[in-house]
Formats: C-alpha cells, structure tokens, sequence
C-alpha cells in the first residue's frame, strides 16, 4: 500500500561495520533515546559482518527539531535513508534494507514506513512495539514519558535496571538530555489515531515480520493477545516474549536480540 508521505527530514545517524557488506541493518531507536542507545546491538552485528546504521529519529540526538511528529513523518524520514544512499554511508546501492529493527516508537515507525514505502525492507523485527495508544491513555502516558525526561543520574537508571550495561545508561540519560518536553507531548498528541496493527498485516501479507515482547510482568506495551491475533492467519508474523525483559528488550537482553537477527537473516 502506497501513500503520499510529508517531505522527510535528513537525519543524523551513527554507523557500525563495513559499509559495503553483504547485509545491511537499519535500527530505530524509542521516544526518548538516539542511535548511540544501539552501541550493543550496533557492535555485535558489526562483528557478525553486518552494515549498520542507526539515525537519529527526529527530535532526538543531531536530527532536526520540527513543527510536526506524526507518524507518518518520522516514517518518511526513515524511509528515505536506504543501505547505500544519502545518510547510510554504503557504496551506492539504494536499497532494500534486509532488517530493520524497531524499539518502541521506533517499531511503529518501522511499521509505517513499510507499509507506506513497499521494498524498503526484506524483514522487520519489532521490540516491544508500541501499535496502539488510545486516546484515554494520553495524559498517563504523558505524565510517565515527561518523568523519564528528568532521570537524569546514570548510576540510578541503572541500579533501577540492574540488567543493564553501565553504558546503556550512560547512553539513555546523553539521548534524553537531547530532547524536549515538545517533542515528547507533541509525539502524542499529533497521533490521536495511533491504532497499527491493521498495518502490521498488511505489511506481513509480503515482509517477514517477527515481534519481541517484554516479559509481562515488566510491564510490556506488547502483549501476547495482540501477538495471537495478528498472528492469525498470517504466516509472515510471529512473536516470542522474552523472559525477564522489561520495555528495552535490547538492552535487559542483547544475546537474545542478535540471536534473532542471526536466524531472521540467511
């Protein structure tokens, strides 16, 4: 399914690998954090012999500030970038990706510029994806994102996430000195219809799409009953919930998430 997208805005972005390699992987980051928030994946798919780039989302880290954050927005952003083009840093090829990795607002994105750019990638692999926010949930999810804003003492991010890597938070508490309250609220309140799972299946009626699921008990924005209906009926979707990992799957468990790659890609 194709639709008219806004102009996008050149990104920012970090890049991990040879830029030529055999396989390319773009990453995307959540609401509140930038690309050095991937350091570990980012490395680990490096060593692998991956290409990766990682930009910053708009608001976020380098990339510019905008008068709009909808989603199809940051789709657009992330779907200009492609393995060898502008911002990608490869030799000239303009694409597909063959995985794109999404945390949070980053799988929704991931999600929208899919279905809104078909070839643009070869697979998606979901973290935690947020794919639904009602309206209702505005103001509690408000109230938590802007409380993240002012967790700003790395040590105690990561005595709150004993999983962590010192560097995670390290990392999380740079991206979040970088953004404002506006980028937050209006990444919320710009998108009254955030309702994607309708996109995911049509995007996995022709693009592998796996999720990753924080262990409910950490309080996961992906639940399992969204996973069982979207995985209805739709051979090109499936899910797994990751034991003991809160909303940053990637971080609580990295080993996870680059054995995930490691069998999604060939």
């Amino acid at each position: 399914m194709t639709t008219e997208s806004p102009a996008p805005v050149s990104l920012a972005a970090l890049r991990w690998g040879i830029p030529d390699a055999r396989l390319s992987v773009l990453l995307l980051h959540g609401l509140t954090s930038a690309a050095g928030t991937w350091w570990r994946i980012a490395s680990g798919l490096a060593d692998a012999g991956y290409s990766v780039t990682a930009p910053d989302l708009r608001g976020h880290g380098a990339s510019p500030r905008t008068e709009g954050y909808r989603l199809a927005a940051y789709a657009a952003d992330v779907a200009a970038l492609r393995p060898g083009g502008p911002g990608a840093g490869g030799p000239g090829a303009d694409g597909p990706w063959d995985l794109v990795i999404g945390h949070s607002l980053g799988a929704a994105v991931a999600v929208k510029a899919a279905e809104s750019h078909p070839g643009w990638s070869r697979a998606l692999l979901l973290l935690d994806p947020v794919l639904t926010v009602t309206e209702r949930e505005h103001d509690s999810l408000l109230a938590e994102l802007l409380a993240d804003l002012r967790q700003l003492d790395a040590d105690a991010l990561r005595q709150a996430n004993p999983r962590w890597d010192s560097e995670d938070a390290v990392q999380k508490v740079n991206a979040v000195r970088l953004v404002s309250p506006r980028v937050v609220e209006r990444t919320v309140l710009d998108n009254p219809d955030w309702q994607l799972e309708d996109a995911v299946e049509r995007v996995s009626a022709g693009v592998r799409v796996r999720a990753l699921a924080a262990d409910p008990v950490r309080g996961a924005s992906f639940t399992a009953e969204a996973g069982e209906r979207l995985s209805a009926g739709q051979p090109l979707f499936d899910y797994a919930v990751v034991p003991d990992a809160g909303h940053s799957v990637h971080r609580d468990d990295p080993a996870r998430v680059l054995a995930e790659v490691l069998a999604l890609l060939p």
